[in-house]
């Protein structure tokens, strides 16, 4: 007697950890979204406490500029935000039982540049068309700023404009900044 409880009472627990195992919430997989992230300082020119000519050079002074547009579809439930030139493009949908955006998909590789005292870093889930196109923007002047040998960024300048074609909305964002070479000690 005690023999049948104790096959019955295993075998309870067994088939509980299959169900819950079998018909528990499905796993979502993490997809791997291609992205390429630089990072420069910036300072004023008053925090170098630097002289002009002893101790660094202004290299040249510099603009980027990320065209970003955004798009709805599917009666607002799908939103599109894509570079101009087709470099990359980010796909969300919205699930109205979470009441919450995905990325559902992509193509290209973002590219995404921070100034050393940005707040926040942009995350690519999240819909936010205007810090992709100031991103993006932003990685253009910081490999401009590596092929002219700079070792720093001063005073940037970042200004986004919204304008409208059609039913796209358009981001165009413009970082400008001075370029800096420090000099080093020679003796």
């Amino acid at each position: 007697m005690y023999k049948n409880k104790f096959i019955l009472a295993v075998a309870l627990v067994a088939s509980a950890f299959m169900m819950t195992s079998c018909g528990g919430p499905k796993k979502l997989t993490q997809r791997i979204i291609p992205k390429a992230v630089s990072t420069i300082n910036s300072v004023g020119l008053s925090e170098l406490n630097l002289k002009h000519g002893t101790d660094y050079t202004i290299v040249n002074t510099v603009t980027a500029d990320a065209t970003i547009l955004y798009s709805e579809q599917r009666k607002g439930e799908q939103i599109t935000i894509k570079e101009e030139n087709g470099e990359f493009k980010l796909v969300y949908t919205f699930d109205s039982e979470q009441e919450k955006w995905y990325l559902t998909d992509f193509d290209g590789i973002a590219r995404f540049g921070f100034l050393s005292n940005d707040e926040g870093q942009t995350s690519l889930r999240e819909v936010n068309p205007e810090n992709v196109a100031r991103h993006f923007a932003i990685y253009k002047i910081i490999n401009a700023s590596k092929v002219r040998g700079a070792d720093g960024l001063i005073e940037p300048v970042i200004s986004t404009n919204v304008d409208q074609r059609g039913k796209e909305i358009v981001f165009k964002t413009t970082v400008s900044a001075k370029l800096i070479k420090l000099k080093t000690d020679a003796k």
